[in-house]
């Protein structure tokens, strides 16, 4: 008994937890966060964790001045999940960039913004908001709460139809039709209410999809033409009610990441939760309140009713279970983010409906007291009822795990406090490491110093230690190459605050080549070194100071005190020479090559090591 009270719970929480709503979120950008250019650039771009609808969304690009120096063209670009727009002729200082994203998956909003300066000068100070996606509006609240009940009620009451009592006599007819036609009104009148929650700003599929949807409410409206049976009439809602919450699906964070496996229990989810909620209200308004029921026709029925509610139980507890491990980071999560802590309510909520449930089953159903059964199921129902209405506001919240598109992201729990290091790529040199520190749902904004200290596991490489900067609440970025090489790094962030013991987490990063990422890092090797070589930045520009970064390794430990050179060798494959670049040791095994320009093309640098030389060529494209 507390056994199915528990898993129906846990099963029904996560049931009104999904379908999670889709949130495109920032990934990387050219110019990059934070970035320091020589010359200035003429477009910005920006990917993000999920397709964007370039429709409703805005790429901005302002000076210290407020002075917007886009061409207000945002456009999709080449890459996946990205937005481009153009910029006017630019000049030395610090620009911001703000953008507004509208997911193409089901039309929320997120927004936030990042700096670059051109020239030398300060990083321009950011607006004192983190990225963010704005509250959902009352009317998006109702439209999904109305929409969702409205499919649970048109799918279960057909279901009841056809798998626990078939409508006999006309009170029972009537009230199945009104019971129908009410589903149908409110999926129709729940979608209508989505798309104008939307505006000028609703992505073409999601469009589609929500007109769909709202074609499967009137569906169900014209199945209750005189000219169909009562059965037919079931069929064709059950297809019009299992269309209708495949459309949910569609537009869930598990369509807008690929995820098969979980949108397979997505749909599970609303499946199962429209067959057991709309089969309560069934039970109630068309059996129970007509008619003398008592004795052994009601035990039967009651009977068949649970036989439902009990598979639908199963099948929310089996993908609820899967998809909690996918939607939380950390046990906290539920009392320490806005979406744990709706969870939470909700299984909260759940388990007074599960108690219900269970007392009206085993009191009242054995003993056929219809009383007692009406009032128990007239509790269930209301509550089923509130249970969709904070189904609304919580698939508009994004869950704590949902994929930030960094290459690495991962969240400890310290001392109390949350701590979140997130790096966006996992490739050799310049890099950028956001910490976002949070005691509870407060971010914490009082540090007296954040900072990152790394060591490799594989080599003696040192500590390198570099300071976050604060650039939003909670949020402390640091920009550098303290992890130069291919290996494993172990990262200590570090927050000091006032009159208090420093909280400390360890992370262990590791770094490693990855295509798409638009670094050329390449491991190299001659016949006693080991080398790891990339440009600083990372996508060299034509007409621009470029470093070359050599990581050099003698019998797997740093090699010191070597004399380094690099010589231009070749250019789009044709031999050219050059004067060599002497390189500068900064300790570690980690030399740096000074190059002051290079136009654009496919350049090979013969690097040379001691004497006599032993040579290795590096091969890096120069943009225009």
């Amino acid at each position: 008994m507390l056994a199915w009270a528990a898993a129906l719970a846990i099963a029904g929480a996560a049931a009104v937890a999904t379908p999670a709503s889709a949130h495109a979120n920032y990934v990387k950008s050219n110019p990059a966060a934070d970035a320091r250019l020589v010359k200035a650039p003429t477009e910005v771009r920006v990917a993000f964790s999920e397709p964007p609808d370039p429709k409703g969304s805005q790429i901005q690009v302002l000076d210290e001045q407020g002075t917007r120096w886009d061409l207000g063209d945002t456009t999709a670009s080449d890459e996946s999940n990205g937005l481009k727009v153009g910029l006017k002729a630019i000049g030395d200082g610090g620009y911001t960039v703000a953008w507004t994203t509208v997911s193409a998956v089901d039309g929320h909003e997120t927004r936030g913004s990042y700096a670059f300066v051109v020239g030398n000068g300060p990083l321009p100070a950011l607006p004192d908001i983190p990225n963010a996606s704005p509250p959902p509006s009352p009317l998006e609240v109702a439209g999904r709460s109305l929409s969702y009940a409205g499919i649970a009620l048109a799918l279960g009451c057909a279901l009841f139809g056809l798998v626990v009592h078939a409508a006999d006599g006309p009170s029972e007819t009537r009230r199945e039709r009104r019971l129908l036609m009410l589903g149908g009104a409110a999926t129709s009148l729940g979608s209508a209410a989505l798309v104008l929650a939307e505006g000028d700003h609703l992505p073409p599929r999601l469009a589609l999809l929500l007109s769909l949807r709202l074609l499967t409410g009137l569906a169900v409206i014209a199945a209750l033409a005189p000219q169909l049976s009562g059965r037919t009439r079931r069929y064709v809602v059950v297809v019009a009610g299992i269309v209708a919450a495949l459309t949910a699906t569609l537009v869930s964070h598990a369509t807008a990441l690929g995820n098969v496996k979980d949108m397979a229990l997505d749909l599970i989810h609303v499946l199962s939760i429209s067959a057991w909620s709309g089969g309560v209200v069934s039970l109630l308004w068309i059996y129970l309140l007509t008619g003398d029921r008592n004795g052994a026709t009601l035990r039967a029925t009651v009977w068949r009713f649970s036989l439902v509610a009990l598979t639908s139980v199963g099948l929310l507890a089996t993908a609820g279970v899967l998809q909690a491990f996918d939607r939380l980071v950390l046990i906290q999560d539920l009392i320490e983010t806005p979406y744990g802590i709706a969870l939470l309510a909700k299984i909260v909520l759940l388990v007074v409906i599960v108690a219900v449930a269970s007392f009206n089953l085993l009191r009242h159903g054995p003993r056929a007291e219809r009383a007692g059964l009406i009032r128990g199921t007239i509790i269930e129902a209301a509550l089923l009822a509130g249970v969709f209405v904070a189904a609304g506001v919580l698939t508009a919240l994004a869950p704590p795990a949902q994929p930030s598109g960094a290459a690495f992201d991962q969240t400890q729990h310290v001392a109390g406090y949350r701590v979140e290091l997130v790096v966006p790529t996992s490739i050799p040199g310049r890099n950028r490491f956001v910490l976002r520190v949070h005691q509870g749902l407060t971010p914490v904004t009082v540090a007296e110093k954040v900072a990152l200290r790394f060591t490799m596991v594989e080599h003696d490489m040192g500590e390198t230690e570099l300071v976050a900067d604060e650039r939003a609440p909670g949020e402390y970025v640091a920009v550098g190459s303290p992890t130069a090489m291919y290996g494993t790094w172990k990262v200590q962030a570090i927050i000091r605050l006032p009159g208090k013991d420093d909280v400390s987490a360890l992370f262990t990063v590791p770094i490693s080549q990855q295509g798409g990422q638009g670094a050329t890092a390449v491991a190299l090797t001659t016949k006693s070194f080991s080398l790891v070589v990339f440009p600083d930045p990372s996508l060299p520009i034509a007409g621009a100071p470029i470093q070359l970064s050599v990581i050099v390794l003698e019998n797997g430990q740093p090699a010191i005190g070597r004399t380094i050179t690099g010589a231009t060798a070749a250019k789009d494959g044709q031999p050219v020479t050059g004067d060599p670049f002497i390189a500068i040791e900064q300790g570690s095994g980690r030399y740096r090559i000074d190059i002051p320009a290079l136009a654009q093309g496919k350049w090979t640098m013969r690097i040379q090591i001691g004497s006599p030389a032993e040579t290795a060529d590096y091969t890096f494209a120069v943009s225009p």
